[in-house]
Formats: C-alpha cells, sequence, structure tokens
C-alpha cells in the first residue's frame, strides 16, 4: 500500500496512529464507499451460505444416519483449504485480490445451483454432496485468503482495524440470520430451496465487487511475489515471534475449538431431542453471540494478547459446559457465550495479523490465517466425527474444549519461559 494513504489524522499525529473514538466514529470504515459495497454484498451472500451449511448438514444426517458421515463431507469441504491456502496465499500477492474473488464466489454460486438441483430431483447421494462440499472448499481456498487481504486495501491502514471489527459484524449478522433462516427454510420448504437461494445470493457479493472503484483501492507498491515466495513468507512468520505466538494460539483453537459446529446436528438432535428448527434456533444463538462481540469490537477497537488467550480460554470453557448441558435454555445461552468469546478470539487474532503482516506479504499471512482457522478442519472434523461414533457427540465435545484449554496453557508457558511477550497494542 502506498505509504501516504493512511487515511484521515489528527493534527500532530503520525499517519496511521489510532484517533480517539466519538460516536459518529464507530462506523467509520463504512464511510468508504468500495467498502460499504462489499460489507452490504458480503452480507447478503454470507446470509446464504450460512442456510446453506444448515440445510447441508441436516441432509448429509438425514440421508446417511451417521455422525461419521457427517464429518468425512465436512473434512472433504475443508481439505482444499488444508491443500491450497497457502499456494492461494501466494497469488493474491502476486494478482488482483478483487479478480481472484469474483472467480471463485462464481464457483460457489455454481455449487449451490448444482446442489439445488440434485436436492430438487430427489435425494442425492452420499458422494454427490461430498463431491460438491469439496468444490465449495476450492472455492473458499482461493476466496477467503484474498478477501482477507483485500479489507485493507479497501480502506487503508489507519481504517483497517475498524474495518476488520466491522468485517466480523458482517460475517456474525449474517451467521446469526442465515442459521435461523435456514432452520426455518429446511423445515417449512426444502433443503432444494435453501440451495437455490445460496446461489441467488451471490448475485449481491458478484455485483458489488464488479461496481467497485478500482482507482481509490489502495493497492501495494512492493514487489510482487514471484518464485520462493511461499518460503519467503513461511521464513517470515517463524522469524517473528510476535505473528508466530498469534498463530500458534489459532493453531489451537482452530483444531479443537472450532470444530465443534460439526457436530451441532447431533447436539441437537441426540443431547437436547430438539429438531431442525430447534438446530437453527441453537445455531441463531451462537450467532447472536458472535454479533454482539462483533459490535462490541467495533467499540472498544484494539487487540492484545491477554484479550486473545482470554477469550480463547472461555471458548474451551464453554465447551466443556455445553458438552454436560441437557438443558435446552441453558445450551441456548451456551451456544450464545461461545460464539461471544470464538468471535473476540478471531477478530483479535485477525486484527494483530493484519498490523503486524507488511503490505507485501499480507496474502501469505492471512493465508496462514485461514489454514488455521478452517484448514484445520479436516482433522479436527474427522476426529469429531470418530469421537462422537465412540463416546457420544457430549463426551467428544468435553474433550475437545478440555484440549483447547490445555493447548493454550501449554502454549502460555512456553511463551513466558521464552520471554517473547509482545507489546499490548
Amino acid at each position: 500500500m502506498p505509504p501516504d494513504n493512511s487515511g484521515p489524522t489528527a493534527a500532530g499525529m503520525a499517519p496511521g496512529t489510532p484517533q480517539p473514538r466519538g460516536a459518529g466514529d464507530l462506523l467509520r470504515a463504512l464511510r468508504v464507499r468500495n467498502f460499504a459495497l462489499f460489507w452490504a454484498g458480503q452480507l447478503i451472500s454470507g446470509t446464504g451460505t450460512w442456510m446453506q451449511m444448515v440445510a447441508m448438514a441436516w441432509l448429509v444426517l438425514d440421508i446417511s444416519e451417521s455422525a461419521a458421515v457427517l464429518g468425512m463431507v465436512t473434512t472433504l469441504q475443508f481439505l482444499p483449504l488444508l491443500m491450497f491456502v497457502l499456494p492461494a496465499g501466494v497469488l493474491a500477492d502476486r494478482v488482483p485480490k478483487r479478480t481472484i474473488m469474483i472467480a471463485a464466489q462464481s464457483l460457489a454460486a455454481m455449487q449451490a445451483l448444482v446442489l439445488g438441483f440434485l436436492a430438487l430431483a430427489g435425494s442425492p447421494q452420499v458422494w454427490q454432496l461430498a463431491a460438491l462440499a469439496f468444490a465449495l472448499g476450492v472455492s473458499n481456498a482461493f476466496n477467503n485468503p484474498a478477501q482477507q487481504a483485500f479489507v485493507p486495501e479497501m480502506v487503508g491502514p489507519a481504517l483497517a482495524p475498524d474495518a476488520v471489527a466491522m468485517n466480523s459484524v458482517q460475517f456474525n449478522s449474517s451467521r446469526m440470520i442465515g442459521f435461523a433462516l435456514g432452520g426455518l427454510a429446511v423445515a417449512q420448504l426444502s433443503a432444494a430451496a435453501v440451495f437455490f437461494m445460496n446461489a441467488a445470493s451471490f448475485a449481491a457479493a458478484l455485483g458489488a465487487l464488479l461496481a467497485l472503484r478500482t482507482g481509490e483501492l489502495r493497492l501495494s507498491q512492493g514487489k510482487p511475489a514471484r518464485h520462493g515466495a511461499l518460503r519467503e513468507g513461511l521464513r517470515y512468520v517463524l522469524h517473528t515471534p510476535a505473528v508466530l505466538f498469534v498463530l500458534g494460539a489459532l493453531a489451537v483453537v482452530g483444531t479443537f475449538g472450532y470444530n465443534w459446529p460439526v457436530a451441532a446436528p447431533l447436539l441437537a438432535r441426540d443431547a437436547l431431542n430438539v429438531q431442525s428448527v430447534g438446530f437453527g434456533a441453537l445455531m441463531s444463538a451462537f450467532g447472536a453471540g458472535s454479533l454482539v462481540a462483533g459490535i462490541a469490537l467495533v467499540v472498544v477497537g484494539g487487540s492484545s494478547e491477554r484479550r486473545m488467550i482470554a477469550s480463547g480460554g472461555v471458548l474451551a470453557l464453554t465447551l466443556v459446559l455445553l458438552g454436560i448441558s441437557r438443558n435446552y435454555p441453558v445450551s441456548l445461552g451456551l451456544m450464545t457465550l461461545a460464539g461471544l468469546s470464538g468471535t473476540v478470539f478471531t477478530t483479535t487474532v485477525n486484527t494483530r495479523l493484519q498490523i503486524l503482516a507488511p503490505d507485501r506479504l499480507r496474502g501469505r499471512v492471512m493465508s496462514l490465517f485461514v489454514l488455521l482457522l478452517a484448514g484445520t478442519t479436516p482433522f479436527g472434523s474427522a476426529l469429531l466425527g470418530l469421537g462422537a461414533e465412540a463416546f457420544g457427540v457430549s463426551a467428544t465435545i468435553i474433550g475437545f474444549g478440555a484440549i483447547t484449554l490445555a493447548g493454550l496453557a501449554v502454549l502460555l508457558v512456553f511463551h513466558a519461559r521464552r520471554g517473547r511477550s509482545v507489546p499490548v497494542r
């Protein structure tokens, strides 16, 4: 990004210095036309995507009656992230990120259309759903690093933390609305209807991307990534303790603290004895907590190691309690707390990485963010599915929470012994 595109600054303050927030500043990132268009398009498309996730999980479980099969399909959806996300990060540092997103989201729209036609024609085969889950994973593997790294290009470094927080609000608003509508639509209409709705929702996202004023983007002036670019990005991370510690915490939470929603349909049906609408309400409670957290982070701003570790610990403890609970209202409250703490954790991680990463390496650093947050799902979801088959869904969720808590504790001990504390921002 050009060094002079740091946004408006107060007199006597260096470019990029965080400024005091007034009530009118909370939505200041949305005053940037490009970001406002992008934000609205992703809100609509994201709602359709979360609706599809509810329909897909319920459809797979309805066809297979197997937790292991549900885990396998989810694994295939996230496996491409493990396979392709690091090269996708290099690509995001080489070619325009907007171009990558247009291509990837067009593929996701076609995937939703095919799902809709298969579901409309009758009960699809599990292998068909698995293949389409893999196709969606390929789309996400290329879209997500580009999308994460694209946010600062729309608003500049001074507004990047605000834009990251607003992006979290958009993400979690769409999740809350999408889960609620998805549960209702599956119960009242059909899975096929949900898939077609998702396909239509991509018109908003693609239209917004095409309407962006490319001349207003704050593109990096550094040299584009070339041969050896992936090694360069990994070398930067390994030799930057602040970044390495953040990514280490994300690896722990991403593998064990974030993969439990794969078992949410089983938790709803087997432990809490509710059907698709009740499942949708549980996931909406999760989204509501996430939305509250996103709005709070817009108001509070900033990021710190302490906030990151504390929120990860709260999430881990909440999972333990969620596995123990057999009371539906209590579980709704715990789902809300899980959404809140999880969003504080990921948004804090995202903000810190956006701040710490150099412009020319941002695509590669954010590809590691996507890899550790979502690319670990093939391992986590497979373990979760097998664990649910062997020990029951509740015991498995308790175990995942305990492992998350222990992993964060071990990471903190090593970090403290090495004396590599990072200044609180």
